[in-house]
C-alpha cells in the first residue's frame, strides 16, 4: 500500500470536519427541540454507518466528499420536514 498523498489527506480532513459540524448540529437541534428525537436517534445511527463507510473507504476522495455533503444534506431536509 502506497503512502496517502496530501490532497486525500487534506480531503479526509475536510469531510471528517463536516462529519463533525452535522453531529454539532443534530446534537444542538434536539437539545433545543428543533427536531423530535425519534428523528434525532434514527439520523444518528445513519451518521454513525455513513461515517463508518468513510472511515473505512478515506482515500478514495469523491465519494468520502460527496458521503459527507449527503450527510448533511439528509439532516437538513429531515430536519426540516420532521420539525
Amino acid at each position: 500500500m502506497t503512502a496517502p498523498t496530501e490532497r486525500q489527506v487534506l480531503y479526509a480532513l475536510v469531510a471528517a470536519a463536516w462529519f463533525a459540524i452535522v453531529a454539532v448540529l443534530t446534537i444542538v437541534a434536539a437539545v433545543v427541540g428543533l427536531s423530535p428525537a425519534a428523528w434525532t436517534v434514527t439520523f444518528g445511527f445513519a451518521w454513525l454507518a455513513a461515517a463508518v463507510v468513510g472511515a473505512s473507504q478515506w482515500r478514495r476522495t469523491s465519494r468520502l466528499l460527496l458521503l459527507s455533503l449527503l450527510v448533511f444534506v439528509l439532516w437538513a431536509a429531515g430536519t426540516l420536514l420532521t420539525r
